[in-house]
């Protein structure tokens, strides 16, 4: 099976996987790569001689990041599934980090200002949200703490491993056979938008 993989829930990721090879395309040190999705999943097929036609999977990241970057490349899946008559995976933001264990693990994702997005297993319960620097030291206390930003490990004052993005968890999903409609993709949105905050402060 062929499967694109689309991600701009932080900078830019996406990943062409077949029976013979993956081959990943990772950019997070920009803010608009969004921009270039189109011309970067392009460049992907040509360098392996492959069409969007024989594609037989679209897996898009529905987030939590940039609210801009969820929309954008759910529009593009949609599209390219649509034109390709391709089934539709979705992932979120907290599931392609290489070697993650079972438990006792937290995985940072970032936000907007000072806040960022996380995913905590901790004693077999799971936690997720987004918070301040603060409350994450709490909240991922005795955890090990991933990300795939090097933004996030740059700015928290936590220890936090810097991941290698991993698409294993797509072929296992593709494996199980847990696709859904294009209808059925849905944002993962862990916050209100700037502009729904704006509207709740002006009482609309």
């Amino acid at each position: 099976m062929n499967i694109l993989s689309i991600d701009c829930s932080t900078g830019l990721k996406i990943a062409l996987i077949t029976d013979k090879f993956i081959k990943k395309y990772v950019d997070d040190s920009e803010k608009k790569q969004s921009a270039e999705l189109i011309t970067k999943i392009d460049n992907l097929f040509k360098d392996n001689d492959l069409t969007i036609s024989k594609i037989d999977a679209i897996a898009v990241c529905v987030g939590p990041g940039s609210f801009t970057g969820i929309r954008v490349a759910i529009s593009v899946a949609k599209g390219l599934a649509v034109g390709a008559k391709a089934k539709v995976l979705t992932f979120n933001s907290f599931e392609c980090i290489d070697g993650l264990p079972k438990d006792n693990y937290s995985v940072l994702v970032e936000g907007f200002g000072q806040n960022y997005y996380y995913y905590t297993k901790k004693f077999g319960r799971e936690f997720k949200g987004c918070a301040t620097p603060d409350f994450l030291q709490k909240i991922t206390d005795g955890t090990q703490r991933y990300t795939l930003s090097k933004l996030v490990k740059e700015n928290l004052p936590l220890d936090v491993t810097l991941g290698e993005y991993n698409v294993d968890v797509l072929v296992e999903k593709a494996k199980n056979n847990q696709f859904i409609l294009t209808n059925q993709i849905a944002p993962l949105y862990l916050r209100a938008s700037q502009a729904e905050i704006d509207r709740e402060k002006n009482g609309n």
